[in-house]
């Protein structure tokens, strides 16, 4: 039998152990929550997309509902020209945006570190500002700057050019339309993360370049952008998983109409899952899209990595 002295030892020990695991692996207890957080939202609703995808999930036909199909709903989804369509429309949209405004971003970039009076700060202001607006807020003051009648958008271009402006938003350009709105409200995204990596180029190197008689594009082309290539690959995988995700600012502008000509994935699975009523459906073009575009990025990843991004 244990005596009361052994007792106190046996606890003191177990708690001195568990003092030691907890200043061992104190990282991992402070990641634990977030982890555990992160496998309830996203490895359940996920085991149960997939669920969806191999059972019948019509709502219309609920006598049939939760069978087992197997792979009907994918053949069923990914059958339809609609779906090739949204396919298509998300492409476009994807890389025309993300080509926009890594460009311009860029570009702004380094015209205001190129400034050198106190302009600067109200450049960084102004640039910044247009990614304060919500996605829906910013569709609708889209849908009022672009009416036909009362948009003064539409009224600049016929008082300044002798043309008459396109239907933006009812029109052949309504995905444009949606890439250029896009385009004004994340280009401050990239604005921002070149304009650090511009101000942290070592000016060694540019002054160096510059007594060695090299003109600007060369300084560019051969010291500052390959310096700033990995945080350039970063920004552009974060806008390029961002802008495949899409939806809010869409929906709420066009519709993804009119007809299918703005519809992108992300509405076509809200389309054929919460209108059309066919759950199964639905999740069969998510998983597929998902999948996609995990290897995609997984390629983009392997190709060029991460290699400098943390020096």
């Amino acid at each position: 039998m244990a005596t009361e002295t052994e007792t106190t030892l046996g606890t003191r020990g177990y708690r001195k152990r568990l003092t030691e695991l907890w200043q061992e692996y104190l990282p991992v207890w402070f990641m634990l929550p977030m982890a555990l957080f992160l496998v309830v939202v996203t490895f359940f609703p996920g085991a149960y997309n997939i669920y969806l995808g191999l059972t019948n999930w019509d709502l219309t036909n609920p006598a049939t509902t939760g069978t087992f199909i197997g792979l009907d709903n994918f053949a069923s989804a990914w059958g339809r020209g609609s779906t090739w369509v949204s396919v298509r429309n998300t492409f476009v949209f994807v890389f025309g945006s993300l080509a926009l405004q890594t460009t311009l971003g860029f570009v702004l970039a380094a015209l205001v570190a190129g400034v050198t009076n106190g302009m600067k700060t109200v450049y960084r202001i102004g640039f910044i500002l247009p990614m304060a607006a919500a996605p829906v807020a910013l569709a609708t003051m889209g849908q009022i700057m672009l009416n036909q009648e009362l948009g003064i958008i539409p009224y600049l271009i016929e008082t300044v050019l002798p043309v008459s402006s396109p239907a933006f938003l009812s029109g052949q350009y309504s995905l444009l339309t949606v890439i250029l709105v896009d385009t004004w409200n994340w280009t401050p995204f990239m604005f921002i993360v070149f304009y650090a990596g511009l101000t942290s180029v070592p000016t060694d190197l540019k002054e160096a370049a510059k007594v060695d008689g090299a003109p600007l594009w060369r300084i560019y082309a051969h010291i500052i952008i390959p310096y700033m290539k990995p945080l350039i690959f970063v920004a552009v995988l974060i806008r390029m998983i961002d802008l495949f995700r899409e939806f809010g600012m869409i929906y709420s502008l066009t519709g993804g109409g009119p007809g299918t000509s703005s519809r992108v994935l992300s509405i076509q699975v809200f389309e054929m899952g919460f209108i059309g009523s066919n759950l199964g459906t639905a999740a069969a073009v998510s998983i597929v899209y998902l999948v996609f575009v995990i290897a995609l990025c997984t390629i983009a990843i392997i190709k060029v990595g991460f290699e400098g991004v943390w020096d």
